[in-house]
């Protein structure tokens, strides 16, 4: 299956366990490969504009994309103000 820019943007992204963790906003491409290397997320918060999270996960942790949803591995690691998904 091949996605657009326009499909992949505020793509809404969720946990193996059902998480909702928020949209994707941006992506990173490799130029060696030409592949998507990490996408950035934009957390929902209760109250926006509060807390201005930002994912970053890694293309290694992404379980499955498709037009309706991406699904990303469980752990999940802390750093500072962003946040960063980790593999276990």
């Amino acid at each position: 299956m091949m996605l657009t820019k326009k499909n992949l943007l505020n793509l809404p992204v969720y946990t193996e366990s059902g998480q909702g963790l928020g949209r994707v906003v941006d992506f990173e491409l490799d130029t060696e490969t030409h592949l998507i290397s990490r996408y950035h997320i934009k957390s929902k918060d209760l109250i926006k504009g509060l807390l201005n999270r930002e994912l970053i996960i890694a293309k290694d942790q992404v379980i499955s994309v498709t037009v309706e949803k991406m699904i990303v591995e469980d752990a999940m690691i802390t750093v500072g103000k962003k946040v960063a998904a980790k593999k276990a």
